[in-house]
């Protein structure tokens, strides 16, 4: 009969149940520094082993629940190294850094988890490499915390591990950062695999913002525990694709550190050569298959001409492929025998094309010829063992608009379109279609360059909006340059719609947030922001004339869930002090916790945060304070029919939303300020749906409210709580 447990994680359970006993003792007593909850285990004397491990397990699930979360942790760190390719990557790095007789004795280990859990404790610096390279590897296959880069080494010498020189790189980074802290650079070769070339890989480590957190200890005194979170990016150099592959949280840092191995261990003149961020524009083949040829002096191109495409039909999982020679035009082949145009027209994309070039450089007796191949992310110029031929395919495909480097926004840029920006970040979906970008203000063209902007799909049925008519429509084929025709319900045709409008793209969360956290600069300076929550930032504290003030950055505060949610979390950080919480976008609510809240777009001055958007801020910081801390007397202020601030003196404010919660603390202010004070539990959950007061919050809210501002005071009764206010007669 299978036993369950309260306490217990998952990950500790089954390490329980499988790992050889000596070492699931060492695991068990194992503490990872001194603030760590220690664990005195009773170990039971039975010597059977299954009667044991049940019995450990029992006395396990004793322990409260947060005491076991650091043996959870390590638990789940020790297994994700011993299913999947997380053994493969575990001995790599061993093979790497671990003498002979060292890797025996990790041989000699049963199992996978034997050796993850041997690595862990006996070289723990090691195992920790192994974990980065196997997130590497994982987040290959994923944009959101990877980007790529094309690189071309300035130095024939081979580069492996023992070359870098991890001092001059470490300085570079650290200077290139603007960090406190030096990083710490660990690198490690990587041998071929059936499926990735041998590499190169750099773990970089630094240190975040300085944080800090209230301890509270066994007296009851409470104390703040300074520290720097740590920060790490991974990057791996393939020599054999030329390619720079870079993962970590923070794109600046990505890029950063791109730049930097590219300059001190590739020995790369970015001035002339930058980086080639690996993202290729194909949108032109939906126009024509014809590509014209460059007025060059250096090179004579005489032909150019694509010579294969596959495209994907209606979706990713159908493909059409056609394939023929130089001397062929393949837009009459395409129109003679596909269809033509109307191929184009309805492919959902393309996942190759190659172009077969002849051309002659001056002093040639003969001509040469050179096929470059390409996709969405990766060309096979990285390949090509003549430099010349590499330089003359990124030539052409940036001539051709295909190759797109990464043009990061500039400040001129971001100060012109901070407030549509902050529009872009405020949206509920992280997919939005090209009209409303345009709607905006903004170009899409120029945010995918910056990083910001992914392109997706076209859009197959849009809403349209307009004077005349009003519902689904659904868009047809390229009718001509930069339109697609348009149909409604019943097959009546509609005119044409902008290709641009119907296109639709996904927004790079982490490369927006990073563009607008560098507009916070005037007043956090180097700082870092901490993600607090999907939608919340904590960017630091800004030393204003008269005090320092915690300052946050929020966005969809018109979500009621959201506001819920960021309410809790901004109240459970009191004890920081009164701060100020910029939003991304307009918002009613003046307060979140014991906050001020200013929507941001409102103190730009000519789109950044200068002398005087500061004066601003802290002349609406002084009028909202008192407010902050619960105001003088209980108020309800409304701001529409369905969303309110709650004050209660000595309680940071509360935010109502939606009509279940407005009628709720409308009638116990109302009878709060009439003398009654108490309402019946039927009168007040009135025309709400709800059974009782506090289910009007989430879940996740309602021990934050119910018994803080308003409480059960006797049964089948309820008033606003305000027996710390001084009585009146």
């Amino acid at each position: 009969m299978s036993r369950k447990f309260r306490n217990l994680g998952q990950e500790t359970f089954d390490f329980v149940e499988t790992a050889p006993i000596p070492l699931l003792r060492e695991i068990l007593e194992y503490r990872g520094s001194d603030s760590e909850p220690e664990i005195a285990i009773d170990w039971p004397t039975t010597d059977n082993k299954d009667d044991w491990r049940a019995e450990l397990l029992g006395r396990l699930d004793a322990f409260a629940a947060d005491d076991l979360r650091p043996v959870e942790d390590r638990c789940r760190r020790i297994r994700s190294l011993a299913v999947g390719k997380g053994p493969t990557s575990l001995e790599h790095v061993a093979v790497d850094r671990r003498s002979h007789e060292e890797m025996e004795e990790l041989y000699d280990q049963p199992d996978a988890l034997c050796r993850s859990t041997w690595l862990f404790l006996r070289h723990p610096e090691d195992f920790e490499d192994a974990e980065a390279f196997h997130a590497a590897r994982q987040y290959r296959d994923f944009g959101k915390m990877y980007d790529s880069f094309e690189a071309i080494a300035g130095t024939a010498d081979r580069i492996d591990a023992e070359k870098i020189d991890e001092e001059a790189l470490a300085a570079l980074l650290t200077a290139k950062l603007e960090l406190p802290s030096r990083v710490t650079i660990r690198s490690i070769d990587l041998p071929a695999t059936q499926t990735h070339p041998a590499s190169v890989m750099v773990i970089v480590r630094h240190g975040g913002p300085l944080s800090s957190v209230l301890n509270y200890k066994n007296n009851g005194v409470r104390s703040p525990i300074y520290f720097r979170p740590p920060n790490e990016a991974t990057l791996i150099w393939t020599p054999a694709e030329r390619a720079i592959e870079i993962c970590g949280p923070a794109p600046k840092v990505r890029k950063v550190l791109g730049d930097g191995f590219a300059e001190v261990v590739l020995k790369a003149d970015l001035s002339s050569k930058p980086l080639s961020w690996r993202r290729y524009d194909l949108s032109r083949f939906r126009e024509s298959l014809l590509l014209p040829l460059p007025a060059w002096d250096d090179v004579d191109v005489s032909a150019a001409r694509l010579i294969e495409v596959e495209l994907r039909l209606g979706n990713w999982s159908r493909r059409l492929s056609l394939r023929v020679t130089i001397d062929d035009d393949i837009e009459a082949v395409a129109q003679r025998y596909l269809g033509g145009d109307r191929i184009l027209k309805h492919a959902e994309g393309f996942s190759r094309l190659a172009v077969a070039v002849h051309y002659s450089r001056p002093g040639d007796r003969k001509g040469r010829s050179l096929e470059i191949s390409f996709g969405d992310t990766r060309s096979n110029l990285q390949s090509k063992a003549d430099p010349e031929q590499r330089d003359l395919g990124y030539r052409l495909l940036q001539f051709w608009g295909i190759l797109d480097r990464l043009q990061v926004l500039d400040d001129r840029e971001v100060s012109q379109c901070l407030p549509a920006l902050l529009a872009l970040h405020d949206l509920p979906e992280d997919e939005i279609g090209g009209g409303m970008i345009r709607q905006h203000g903004l170009d899409p063209k120029r945010l995918m360059q910056a990083g910001v902007l992914e392109l997706r799909k076209k859009q197959n049925v849009v809403l349209l909006d307009d004077d005349d008519d009003f519902g689904d429509v659904t868009i047809g084929a390229m009718t001509r340059r930069g339109q697609a025709e348009a149909s409604g319900l019943h097959g009546e045709e509609l005119g044409n719609v902008p290709l641009e409008d119907i296109r639709q793209y996904v927004i790079r969360r982490e490369w927006l947030e990073e563009i607008l956290v560098s507009a916070f600069k005037p007043l956090i300076g180097r700082a870092g922001a901490d993600q607090l929550d999907q939608d919340l930032l904590y960017l630091g504290r800004w030393k204003a004339p008269e005090a320092e003030i915690p300052v946050y950055f929020a966005r969809r505060l018109d979500q009621a869930k959201t506001l819920s949610r960021l309410d809790v979390i901004l109240r459970s950080r009191q004890d920081g002090g009164i701060g100020i919480v910029l939003t991304a976008a307009p918002t009613p609510f003046s307060h979140l916790g014991p906050n001020v809240v200013m929507p941001l777009g409102d103190l730009l001055s000519n789109g950044k945060i200068d002398e005087a958007a500061q004066s601003a801020m802290l002349e609406r910081f002084k009028i909202g304070r008192w407010l902050a801390l619960g105001g003088s007397e209980v108020t309800l202020a409304r701001f529409g029919s369905s969303s309110a601030m709650l004050y209660i003196p000595g309680l940071a404010p509360l935010p109502v939303s939606g009509t279940k919660q407005m009628l709720i603390v409308e009638r116990l202010v109302a009878a709060y300020q009439s003398g009654a004070t108490e309402v019946r539990t039927g009168v007040l959950t009135e025309g709400t749906g709800v059974k009782s007061p506090k289910d009007a919050w989430p879940s996740s809210a309602r021990q934050t409210v119910a018994g803080v501002y308003f409480e059960n005071h006797r049964q089948n009764f309820w008033r606003l709580k305000t027996d710390h206010l001084p009585r009146t007669t």
